[in-house]
């Protein structure tokens, strides 16, 4: 009985010697893993989104037939002082401040909308710049001067020590060279098109130079080259890394 027993128990150590190298060759063998990438599915407008903002119903749907995309909630942080005594500042909830869309087709899309949604109390700009990869993102809110859009994107730029008010502060000292609208923002970057190109572009290009030199990093390598780029695209673009 006892011999029959320990046959039995050699038998299982064998099988399961066996198993175990099956299955270590299998892991050797089997092929990694490919990764899996989910896009986020965007966040669609909803009714009582659309009720809250109160944005005139031709307004949304003249920015989704441009764009060929449903509108999706943009939400602005609002900065609110905290009750303590030191009266350190701290984010509130995001305030539902306006909608977006993914396109492709942003410049031609805010080109063709700028002016009439101005006069009528809205502002349009590029929020998101994907260079291609991935669509861009174009943003309506409420607003008169194409300068609320640095301030609702709080554009700024700290490793220079430039805030959002000194950036407008610059900006506007350039209308006096050649008039512009901007056309995008985003955290550390401003990009604008011209209504008047200045008269000299290379010393228009040369203050963007010196006011935000990160854009020698960008494209153009040269003050010359800038100015080009500005004749040809009827723009100006600023960028601090």
């Amino acid at each position: 009985m006892a011999a029959r027993q320990l046959l039995i128990i050699v038998l299982l150590a064998f099988f399961a010697a066996a198993c175990a190298k099956d299955d270590r060759q299998d892991a050797k063998t089997a092929k990694p893993d490919v990764p899996l990438i989910v896009k986020a599915k965007p966040r669609m407008m909803t009714d009582e989104q659309k009720a809250q903002l109160a944005f005139p119903p031709d307004i949304i749907a003249q920015v989704e037939t441009a764009a060929g995309a449903a509108a999706e909630p943009f939400f602005e942080d609002v900065m609110i002082r905290s009750a303590n005594l030191k009266g350190d500042v701290m984010i509130a909830t995001a305030k539902l401040s306006g909608f977006s869309v993914h396109t492709r087709n942003a410049e031609e899309i805010i080109a063709g909308l700028s002016r009439p949604f101005r006069t009528r109390g809205f502002l349009i700009f590029r929020s998101e710049q994907n260079y291609g990869s991935v669509p861009d993102v174009v943003t309506v809110v409420r607003g008169e001067s194409s300068y609320d859009i640095l301030r609702i994107q709080r554009t700024e730029a700290p490793h220079y020590h430039l805030s959002t008010a000194s950036i407008i502060k610059w900006l506007r000292v350039q209308q006096r060279s050649g008039s512009f609208v901007i056309t995008g923002a985003g955290a550390d970057w401003v990009e604008a098109s011209f209504i008047q190109q200045p008269r000299n572009l290379k010393v228009f290009a040369r203050n963007i130079v010196a006011f935000a030199p990160d854009v020698l990093h960008e494209g153009p390598s040269t003050v010359d080259k800038i100015a080009d780029r500005m004749a040809k695209t009827n723009g100006f673009r600023l960028v601090w890394d």
